[in-house]
């Protein structure tokens, strides 16, 4: 049968077919090798042969184990960004497929589609929808940054040379204090722009999502899971990476490696289109390269990296499909064309 080309790239791809999938992992595949072999390209053939020599493969299960314990920790940090601030409780059989899909990415098909979709078939109201959705990025993103933080100050205070310091610098200064400023704003305007309509709308929702955020830092006794699991999740998910320069022979500086990893990171593998296939190939082996790694290492490291990390999880999102379908059948339109979910055991509100 034949797909049209804007058909396969559009949509939700819950509802996709078993040939329309396929053909969207072929096309990731192939988007991942294209950048391989364009980066391979750049470096030397005779280079990134050289390094594929040196291959030692029990680092690959160092690897697989990595995003293992990442997916673990991003269960936890998922359902605290679900639950703080009296949100939806979703049954564990349902949470544990939206963690799958989303964990991998590819189901997701980008831009949070698939959290909106959990949400609001959780009983929850679009707009709080939207800020749940918003939040989990910024959580991500967050706690990358402050990771990062950490990285670049070890960094200057050892003296060393790489990455370089107008590298390692921006991530030592600006994304605490950022935080906090946005931390403030969030409290003295949220309230301005709630329920407001056209752009002020967005920015509420924008601005609710920092305060779901905030709630989670300001009661850490209380969402130490949610926080420690996203924390878990990236040093997991840079390790993994780390694991991939190290079965081609570079055991590169942990430090370094994250200032690289977090810089490279453009969007995740949950927000970017196809799981960020082709892209994040392309950029994350020249800021690893710049931070201390040789260039053809970096792009084969992060190509076994970028394609397990597609691969491994995606059996996981398909076997959740049949859930994440079943779903969305509770959702049925309200007076005013919305989504609403009827309430279902285990979908109860929580603090």
């Amino acid at each position: 049968m034949r797909v049209v080309p804007r058909r396969l790239l559009s949509g939700d791809q819950m509802q996709r077919r078993a040939s329309e999938l396929s053909l969207l992992v072929v096309l990731a595949v192939t988007l991942e090798l294209a950048a391989g072999v364009g980066l391979a390209y750049l470096a030397g053939f005779s280079n990134v042969h050289a390094v594929l020599r040196s291959f030692d493969w029990p680092w690959l299960m160092a690897l697989f184990g990595a995003l293992v314990i990442s997916l673990v920790g991003y269960y936890y940090a998922y359902s605290g960004i679900f639950r703080v601030g009296n949100g939806p409780r979703l049954p564990r059989k349902q949470l544990r497929a939206v963690v799958a899909a989303g964990f991998g990415g590819f189901i997701t098909h980008g831009g949070g589609g698939l959290d909106k979709y959990a949400l609001e078939a959780a009983g929850t109201e679009e707009e709080e929808a939207k800020a749940r959705v918003a939040g989990l990025a910024g959580l991500e993103l967050g706690v990358l940054a402050i990771s990062a933080t950490a990285a670049a100050i070890a960094v200057l205070a050892l003296g060393r040379r790489q990455p370089p310091v107008s590298f390692t610098l921006p991530w030592a200064v600006i994304p605490i204090p950022g935080l906090l400023v946005a931390f403030w704003l969030a409290e003295r305007y949220r309230d301005r722009f709630r329920d407001r309509t056209g752009w002020r709308r967005h920015l509420g929702t924008f601005l609710e999502s920092i305060h779901l955020i905030r709630r989670l830092f300001a009661r850490p006794g209380r969402w130490w899971p949610a926080l420690a699991g996203m924390a878990v999740f990236w040093a997991a998910d840079a390790f993994a990476a780390w694991a991939g320069l190290a079965a081609f022979g570079f055991q590169m500086d942990v430090a370094a490696l994250y200032i690289g990893f977090a810089t490279g990171m453009v969007f995740t593998r949950r927000t970017g289109p196809l799981a960020g296939a082709g892209v994040l190939a392309v950029v994350l082996p020249v800021t690893i390269c710049y931070s201390g790694s040789p260039f053809a290492v970096a792009i084969v490291g992060v190509f076994a990296y970028r394609i397990l990390a597609l691969l491994l999880p995606l059996p996981l999102s398909l076997a959740a499909l049949p859930t994440l379908r079943s779903m969305g059948k509770h959702l049925e339109p309200g007076a005013d064309g919305a989504a609403r979910s009827p309430a279902e055991p285990g979908a109860r509100r929580g603090a």
